[in-house]
């Protein structure tokens, strides 16, 4: 193989965003005020009322906090493919699936881990450095996520 073809392996961890700490909160308050907004009897209500705010607690928990033991702590992509590793410390193989998104400020890493487990990662700047976001978005459009 042609040593200029290869490409260094990307590394990335991301860290904790306020910003998006706060666009989940959002999110999930203005889910709320449109079901309290909504002409719905009081016990569904409260019940979509309770979904809501379980996955708010979830989406800190597991996504922005990170504490859940399958949050992803840190993803890797060599030539072999992507590598994650969990807070729990285990790392496994990972395919990127056709669902990621790639925008100029905004990256949502879909994964597959084995038959039921499907991680992502969401990045902005603030949450990788702005070169390897770069970096990252153009070996996404260049290579797909076939590789």
């Amino acid at each position: 193989m042609n040593d200029h073809r290869r490409r260094p392996p990307l590394r990335l961890r991301p860290r904790r965003s306020d910003l998006l700490g706060l666009m989940l909160v959002v999110t999930h308050l203005l889910a709320a005020l449109v079901l309290l907004l909504m002409p719905l009897a009081l016990e569904p209500r409260a019940l979509l009322l309770l979904l809501v705010m379980l996955s708010l607690g979830y989406g800190l928990w597991a996504q922005w906090l990170a504490l859940a033991p399958w949050s992803v702590r840190e993803a890797v992509w060599t030539e072999q493919g992507w590598q994650l590793r969990f807070r729990n410390g285990q790392q496994r193989q990972a395919v990127l699936l056709p669902s990621t998104l790639i925008s100029v400020r905004l990256v949502i890493l879909h994964f597959r881990v084995g038959w039921l487990r499907y991680p992502q990662l969401i990045l902005t700047e603030a949450v990788i450095d702005r070169e390897l976001m770069r970096r990252l978005r153009v070996r996404l459009r260049l290579q797909g996520t076939a590789a």
